[in-house]
């Protein structure tokens, strides 16, 4: 009897720690789940003022580099962290974000004019750490 109990609270112990381990796993987004280190998404993605979530998992590549493609003469007249590069004839505004931590990093940008989501584009560039390899991954629309 007593070895019977001591298996069925082993059982009872895994079942439970599987258990959580399923809710954390259904807990991460969906690109993290399957093996990708950073995703990215338009909170706002259209009007004068954009917005980005950039989730980041661990180890963190030490940088990004986010790259928001425009309507050719629309200008970036501010963002938070501020803009790299921005060449409003061409359309395009990059960032370098540097010491990267694993977590949420959200980049905001105020517009000169309002744009529509079709007309706005947007990528994330880094390097994976462990393999140095180059990952391009698309910003998703709402």
């Amino acid at each position: 009897m007593k070895t019977r109990f001591a298996g069925s609270g082993v059982k009872f112990f895994l079942t439970i720690g599987l258990a959580c381990l399923v809710l954390i796993m259904l807990s991460l987004p969906a690109r993290l789940r399957a093996g990708e280190l950073v995703t990215a998404r338009y909170l706002r993605a259209q009007g004068r003022k954009l917005v980005v979530k950039i989730i980041v998992g661990s180890p963190p590549p030490p940088s990004l580099i986010v790259i928001q493609n425009l309507p050719a003469g629309v200008a970036v007249c501010s963002s938070l962290p501020p803009a790299k590069f921005v060449n409003a004839a061409g359309g395009k505004a990059k960032w370098l974000l540097r010491e990267v931590q694993a977590g949420t990093i959200v980049v905001r940008m105020s517009l000169d004019r309002a744009v529509s989501t079709a007309a706005i584009a947007g990528e994330i560039r880094y390097r994976e750490p462990k393999s140095g390899t180059m990952v391009t991954l698309p910003i998703t629309k709402p």
